[in-house]
């Protein structure tokens, strides 16, 4: 049971839940549903910045596509994209990236980590749905992994996502953090929500080696969660599907006869 106190909280919650491509059709009917002054408060805008954060939302620039996070955001609310070497605002009424700025930041580390992370994304990872990032954050003094895929199938009634998040501090310690979401409504609606979260050691020196060393152990959770995964569905075919579509099929012979 969730208590609400007023329209904004109802909008909040219904924002939070909702699936991934679908904000603007959410947003939209919150707005025929309760009006267009209260979704115009200071919290639902703060609260659709969080959705867009904990989906590495992908925003379309000038430069090319860009992930927002809570990561490679700045203390002056600015996310940043070193590889394109621009900043920028996110501005939750119109949904998109604004007060782009140039600039010029990086690490040797990070260097070496971006070129690691293009080789495995290449390798695992669809093109046009996903999108990366790598950020050094110099005032934490930590380096941030973002790696976000969207799959958005509306034809067929169907999204989801996978996205791996990154921390590698200066000590060697990797903390992550993946999510699996996937949200079907043809005829009902079904989703299904899995995350996982890791803490490593990273023990190579030298940065090469350590972004190698990332990427491997990386590797290794994400394919041990695939793994899973294919069980899952696989028990799940056994265990339920095929016991349903016999007793569907049984009754449809007793009225055939």
């Amino acid at each position: 049971y969730i208590k609400m106190s007023n329209e904004e909280n109802v909008a909040k919650y219904i924002i939070k839940q909702t699936p991934i491509g679908h904000i603007e059709e959410s947003i939209t009917n919150l707005k025929s549903l309760i009006g267009e002054q209260p979704m115009d408060s200071d919290g639902i805008k703060a609260e659709i910045q969080a959705y867009q954060e904990d989906h590495l939302a992908h925003l379309e620039t000038e430069q090319g596509k860009v992930i927002m996070s809570a990561l490679n955001r700045d203390s002056e609310g600015y996310y940043h994209d070193q590889r394109k070497q621009i900043k920028y605002r996110f501005d939750p009424e119109n949904m998109q990236a604004v007060n782009i700025q140039t600039i010029s930041e990086t690490s040797e580390l990070r260097d070496c980590l971006e070129a690691s992370l293009k080789a495995y994304a290449d390798s695992y990872y669809t093109p046009n749905v996903t999108e990366t990032n790598v950020y050094y954050d110099a005032e934490n003094n930590k380096h941030c992994i973002l790696i976000s895929a969207h799959n958005l199938n509306k034809k067929s009634f169907w999204t989801g996502e996978w996205t791996s998040t990154w921390e590698l501090d200066d000590s060697g310690s990797l903390k992550g953090s993946i999510k699996a979401t996937t949200y079907y409504y043809e005829s009902g609606n079904v989703q299904f929500n899995l995350k996982n979260e890791f803490n490593d050691q990273i023990s190579a020196s030298g940065n090469e080696e350590k972004a190698k060393q990332v990427f491997k152990t990386i590797e290794k959770h994400e394919n041990t969660i695939h793994l899973d995964l294919a069980k899952i569905y696989q028990d799940f075919s056994e265990t339920y599907i095929k016991p349903l579509r016999r007793k569907q099929t049984g009754k449809s012979l007793i009225l055939l006869i």
